[in-house]
C-alpha cells in the first residue's frame, strides 16, 4: 500500500526556472508525490556528487542562466520535503530515460516527467503535466487512502518519509488504556507493534532518529503510574540505538479533545481516523489514512510541544532508550 507516488523525472526536461518550479509545485510529501534522487550518485569517486540535483541545476545552467540562482536557493529550502533517497541501480553508460524504463520492469515509479511523451501511458511529458494525458497521481493530490489496520501495512505506508526524516512524533490517546470491565490500566500492544515494525525498517537502512517522542492521554489511574508504566513497557519494542521522550497529557477543561491520531515528522506528516495500532486479529479492519499539508503539520508539531498551550502537561516526561 503505497503512502506516497515515486514520480521520476529527467533532470534534461527541467531547463528553466519556470521548468523547475511547474515540477516543484507538484511535489512534497503533503501532496504524496516525492521525486527520487534518481540517479544518486556520479558515475565515480570524482564525481560522485552528480546526482539528480546536480543534474537538474546543470541543465538549467545551459538553458536559463538568470534562473539559476532561485532553483539552488528553494532547492536548499526544501530539498528534504520534496526528494526522496532513492537506492536503485543507475548505468551511467545509458541515458537517464534508458534506466528509467528499466526501472520501469523492476520496481516502478508511480509515474516519468521526460522531455517528450512515449507510447508508455506512465510517462508524461513537461508540456503536459497538469492535463488529462498525464498520470492520474500527477493530478490528484492523493489526501487519504485507505489502509488495512496491521502493522506492515503502516510501515509501508509511511517508510518513505520516516527514511527521509531525523525527529518523530507517535500521537495517540490510546497508548495506554482504562479496561472497565476490569478496572485496569493496559498497555496497548497493537500501538507498540506498529512502532516496532517502523523502528525494524529504520534498522534496516541504518537509519536512528534523533528524537523519538510518545504522546497520549492520562487514563486516569495516577500520572506517575501512567508514565512509568508506558515506559517500562514500550522500551522493549524499541532498539537499543533508540532514544525516546514519553509525554502524558491532560485535556483543558472546555478545552481541544485529544482525538486524532498522528505520525510527524519534520519533513511530513499523516493522520489516521481510527488509530495507529494494529487493528483485530482475523477481521477486515482498516483506517483512513490521510497526508498533512505542511502548514497543518507545522501546527500540529507545535500543538504537542511542552511550551504549548492546547492542552496540559500532567507529569515530567522522562527520557528512556530501547532494549531490544
Amino acid at each position: 500500500m503505497r503512502g506516497f507516488h515515486e514520480i521520476a523525472v529527467d533532470p534534461s526536461a527541467i531547463k528553466s526556472w519556470r521548468d523547475f518550479q511547474l515540477v516543484w509545485s507538484k511535489v512534497g510529501f503533503g501532496s504524496g508525490r516525492l521525486i527520487p534522487n534518481y540517479p544518486s550518485k556520479g558515475p565515480d569517486k570524482e564525481t560522485k556528487d552528480h546526482a539528480w540535483v546536480w543534474r537538474v541545476l546543470e541543465s538549467i545552467r545551459a538553458h536559463d542562466k538568470k534562473g539559476l540562482k532561485r532553483a539552488q536557493e528553494l532547492m536548499i529550502q526544501e530539498k528534504k520535503l520534496k526528494i526522496l533517497s532513492a537506492n536503485r541501480q543507475y548505468d551511467h553508460q545509458d541515458s537517464w530515460m534508458v534506466n528509467a524504463m528499466i526501472q520501469q520492469h523492476e520496481n516502478p515509479f508511480s509515474a516519468v516527467i521526460s522531455e517528450e511523451n512515449n507510447a508508455e501511458n506512465h510517462v508524461c511529458s513537461l508540456d503536459d503535466l497538469g492535463t488529462n494525458n498525464c498520470p492520474e497521481c500527477l493530478n490528484d493530490d492523493q489526501h487519504v487512502i485507505e489502509l488495512p489496520k496491521n502493522k506492515e501495512a503502516f510501515a509501508d505506508a509511511v517508510f518513505p518519509m520516516l527514511r527521509c526524516s531525523s525527529a518523530v512524533k507517535f500521537i495517540d490517546p490510546y497508548y495506554l488504556k482504562h479496561n472497565s470491565r476490569m478496572g485496569t490500566l493496559e498497555f496497548s500492544i497493537g500501538h507498540a507493534k506498529v512502532v516496532q515494525e517502523i523502528a525494524k525498517r529504520m534498522q534496516n537502512i541504518n537509519r536512528v532518529p534523533r528524537s523519538v517522542e510518545f504522546h497520549m492521554l492520562t487514563q486516569g489511574f495516577g500520572f506517575e503510574d501512567e508514565i512509568q508504566k508506558f515506559v517500562q513497557e514500550m522500551k522493549a519494542h524499541l532498539p537499543k540505538s533508540w532514544h525516546a521522550k514519553a509525554y502524558l497529557w491532560e485535556e483543558k477543561r472546555a478545552g481541544k479533545r485529544f482525538h486524532s491520531r498522528y505520525i510527524l515528522t519534520d519533513v511530513g506528516g499523516i493522520g489516521s481516523e481510527y488509530g495507529i495500532d494494529q487493528g483485530r486479529r482475523n477481521k477486515d479492519d482498516y483506517t483512513d489514512l490521510y497526508l498533512l499539508p505542511e502548514k497543518i503539520r507545522s501546527q500540529r508539531w507545535d500543538d504537542f510541544s511542552p511550551t504549548q498551550e492546547v492542552f496540559t502537561l500532567a507529569t515530567e516526561s522522562p527520557n528512556f532508550e530501547g532494549i531490544r
